[in-house]
């Protein structure tokens, strides 16, 4: 059978292909349980890009289609990464979009140490920006990590700057009733857990309905971890994890940040993006960061 990717029990695109007859793939950046991110060459004008693969027969149905709706519509939106292209072949569908740099997890491990209050407050602000991106059109990410957080690619515009990608688990929390007036989406009185342990919130890891909030705490988590380890680093059961974030109190959770940081999680059941911004300028001020 032909075709430019071939599903088996693990599948790739050959190096050196073309894909859509316009990106030719470079190197294989990543793989997961059911697609796989390549960094491609547009052979028009030999731009590079990130091209990400999914199959057409993944159980449950493929998640790239929802990822190419949330990009069309962050289309021209800072801290997101653009959609250039997409297209549907018989056995796979893929989505071409901005190469970034690396990731803040990738970023982390190489420098080896705890982030400066500086580092970490201008990455609070990228992170934020982005959130509220994806926020704005109506969806929440519900995978906030390092690991799906990336600066921009070197020699770039966007170059030190911070962007929230793989959207693969978000969910539309604004619908349209009949008169195409936007309108909540009515919460499931139980959902199923969608997220990472270490960075989830304490709603998500009792299944409740995620909302803004939930990604929010992420980023704080994530924020937090910058300056030091989490309380519940050790721990593996999910139970577990949930126990102790309970238990740990914002001055526990937060000792080695700004008392801005205690002042943000104490107002995240009901987001604020201009108190949390203010809060990190703040820290950026009496730091005199620039």
């Amino acid at each position: 059978m032909s075709g430019e990717v071939h599903f088996y029990t693990v599948y790739s695109v050959v190096l050196g292909k073309i894909v859509g007859h316009r990106w030719r793939i470079l190197k294989k950046l990543g793989e997961g349980g059911c697609g796989a991110v390549y960094k491609v060459e547009d052979i028009r004008n030999h731009n590079l890009a990130a091209l990400k693969a999914e199959s057409n027969f993944v159980a449950g149905g493929t998640v790239l289609k929802l990822e190419v709706q949330i990009l069309t519509r962050l289309s021209g939106r800072p801290h997101v990464p653009q959609l250039i292209h997409s297209g549907k072949k018989e056995l796979y569908c893929y989505m071409v979009m901005t190469l970034l740099g690396d990731s803040l997890g990738s970023l982390l491990r190489k420098v080896g140490r705890i982030s400066t209050v500086s580092t970490q407050t201008r990455a609070g602000i990228n992170i934020l920006f982005g959130v509220k991106q994806l926020h704005d059109i109506g969806f929440v990410h519900r995978d906030l990590k390092p690991a799906n957080v990336a600066i921009g690619r070197m020699h770039t515009p966007d170059y030190r700057f911070l962007h929230i990608l793989d959207f693969g688990l978000a969910r539309e929390f604004i619908v349209y009733a009949d008169d195409n007036k936007p309108q909540m989406r009515r919460p499931r009185p139980r959902a199923l857990f969608r997220g990472t342990t270490r960075y989830c919130s304490i709603n998500t890891h009792e299944k409740g309905e995620q909302g803004r909030v939930d990604d929010l705490w992420s980023v704080l988590y994530m924020l937090a971890e910058m300056r030091g380890s989490l309380p519940w680093a050790h721990l593996r059961e999910k139970k577990d994890i949930c126990q102790m974030k309970k238990q740990t109190t914002h001055e526990t959770l937060l000792r080695n940040c700004p008392v801005q940081f205690v002042k943000i999680a104490r107002h995240l059941d009901h987001p604020d993006y201009a108190l949390l911004h203010k809060q990190l300028t703040e820290v950026m001020k009496a730091g005199k960061f620039k």
